[in-house]
């Protein structure tokens, strides 16, 4: 798959939901149980969780950062190779362009800003930015792993890249959901990529195939309780489920059943270890 521009829809509600009753739960095929290891620390749970924050922010910076741009533009989407968003001092930044034809620039046509994420503001540049440093890296960056992640055609997949402080990146790409449709999940990966964008340092699948999260309302008298997720890859939970937790409206936590050891995830991205996993949730 090419790197194109992505334009991150409205989010839909996703439904690995749990109810007082009935309960209802949406989750990837069990595999049998190892024997269980020892759970990951608390530490370990904490840098979880923080790259699952900024997975979601970076999503919400391109979401509306896009939205912004998409409103000048219209249709011409000439040039629009990628989208990449950048944290600054100030907010965020979210710039939309190509490489050119030596692949040592990034060739800006329109930027977004926000002071808080949210309220974007963009601009066409007349002429095109030359960029260089992080920009040409994180596209480069993108194209290499999109090389290497086989997509399912099924989905439209979002991409973050998020700079590291050892100046590696991580990009993630993970499928895009729409405000008419059930929310997809899952089927997702994080990828460990050189400062110049070009080696995969590490490739990490977090979900091994797309859940579809339908629409799912409380019978009445129910009451919404908690989201459900049987994770079979890893013995923890992975960052897009804290991604999945932040993103989901309205905002509930999340149970993680990770091969045996469950976990809670709080509405904040928390992350609580439970024990091994019973026969339900608690």
């Amino acid at each position: 798959m090419n790197a194109t521009l992505r334009i991150p829809p409205a989010f839909a509600l996703s439904a690995l939901l749990l109810f007082t009753l009935p309960l209802q739960v949406a989750a990837q095929a069990p595999s049998p149980s190892p024997s269980l290891g020892p759970p990951p620390t608390q530490e370990e749970l904490d840098a979880i969780t923080e790259r699952g924050r900024a997975l979601y922010a970076y999503d919400q910076a391109a979401w509306h950062g896009t939205d912004a741009a998409h409103a000048i533009a219209g249709n011409d989407t000439a040039g629009l190779g990628f989208y990449i968003a950048r944290r600054t001092a100030t907010g965020w930044t979210v710039d939309f362009g190509t490489l050119d034809s030596t692949g040592k620039s990034f060739v800006t046509v329109f930027e977004a800003q926000s002071n808080d994420g949210a309220r974007f503001t963009a601009q066409r540049l007349t002429p095109p930015r030359n960029d260089t440093g992080f920009l040409v890296a994180a596209a480069h960056a993108i194209k290499t792993v999109e090389a290497q992640f086989t997509f399912d055609s099924a989905y439209h997949y979002n991409v973050a890249v998020l700079p590291r402080d050892d100046g590696t990146m991580y990009v993630y790409l993970y499928p895009a959901s729409s405000a008419d449709a059930p929310a997809p999940f899952g089927g997702d990966g994080r990828f460990t990529v050189s400062a110049d964008g070009l080696q995969i340092l590490e490739a990490h699948r977090m979900h091994r195939r797309v859940l579809w999260q339908s629409f799912a309302y409380p019978k009445p008298g129910a009451h919404l309780v908690a989201g459900f997720l049987h994770e079979v890859i890893e013995d923890r939970p992975q960052d897009s489920d804290v991604f999945l937790v932040l993103w989901r409206k309205p905002s509930i936590p999340q149970y993680v059943n990770a091969r045996g050891q469950m976990y809670f995830i709080r509405t904040d991205g928390s992350i609580e270890y439970k024990g091994p996993a019973g026969s339900t949730p608690g």
